[in-house]
């Protein structure tokens, strides 16, 4: 009876370990639409979702937030904030756009006065900061490429922080990405829905999936987030579809969408999945 009941686990695991290997197999083999951006987001570097078929969008050389419109498949307004520089990362929330640079100087826009607050955050240009996405009504995560520890300090991890907004001078690691060979985010983007942070690695072209819930022990405990704990999902992305992706969001309704540089081709481009 103990065998037949051993059995009966091994057998169910290895099903329940195919099914989830078949839910993210091909996952973004073949985009359900595929969008040409125009010259303005040659450099695209982040999304946000904005409004019905709007994401804020933002270059990563330009200080300006375009809000493109996915159904007219064009930019429908254009929101200067700063001077040429180095943006890296866009999130929103009624009525804030927060924007953020590549050395952790983070942009609170006022969409409806149009007022400008900076804040430096205890990031610097070995940081190499590369993403930026709400985390619950009351923060902010921010992503680096870079060097993993605060200002700018070496670690043995990519480190994944939460920023509040309120103070943004409160600054804590939230999660922990093992160091690859040519692992760096190059954006995220907090899926409340399922509880999960996504993270791009375009060099590396791998797409991260963290469950959010493990960030107090990971962050505290000194562990770092791995496979093999269940805490992080990796998906391989192919480099055909995805040339430089750097921005990521997913809609009301559950459409994701992952933008990607111009790099070799032609022309940016933004996908859904």
């Amino acid at each position: 009876m103990k065998y037949i009941l051993l059995l009966f686990i091994i057998t169910t695991s290895l099903t329940s370990c195919a099914q989830s290997k078949n839910e993210t197999k091909g996952r973004f083999d073949t985009p359900k639409n595929k969008w040409f951006l125009p010259h303005q987001l040659e450099e695209i570097s982040g999304l946000a979702w904005h409004s019905k078929n709007t994401i804020a969008t933002i270059n990563d050389e330009k200080g300006k937030i375009y809000l493109y419109n996915i159904k007219k498949k064009e930019i429908v307004k254009t929101i200067s904030f700063g001077k040429k520089g180095d943006y890296e990362g866009i999130a929103y929330a009624k009525p804030f756009f927060y924007v953020i640079n590549s050395k952790g100087k983070l942009y609170f826009v006022n969409e409806e006065n149009g007022n400008v607050d900076k804040f430096q955050l205890p990031f610097t240009v070995e940081n190499d900061v590369e993403g930026l996405c709400t985390f619950g009504d009351k923060h902010l995560l921010v992503a680096l490429k870079g060097r993993g520890g605060l200002n700018g300090k070496k670690a043995d991890y990519k480190g994944i922080y939460k920023v509040s907004i309120e103070d943004p001078s409160d600054v804590k690691l939230a999660y922990k990405i093992p160091k690859g060979k040519s692992t760096g985010p190059s954006g995220v983007f907090y899926d409340e829905k399922n509880n999960e942070v996504i993270v791009l690695s375009h060099r590396s072209k791998e797409i991260f999936f963290i469950n959010a819930a493990s960030n107090a022990d990971s962050a505290t405990s000194g562990k770092v987030n791995s496979s093999s704990d269940g805490n992080i999902k990796t998906v391989k992305i192919k480099r055909s579809i995805f040339e430089q992706p750097e921005g990521i969001c997913i809609s009301p309704d559950g459409r994701l969408f992952i933008s990607n540089e111009m790099g070799n081709n032609l022309k940016g481009n933004l996908l859904e999945f």
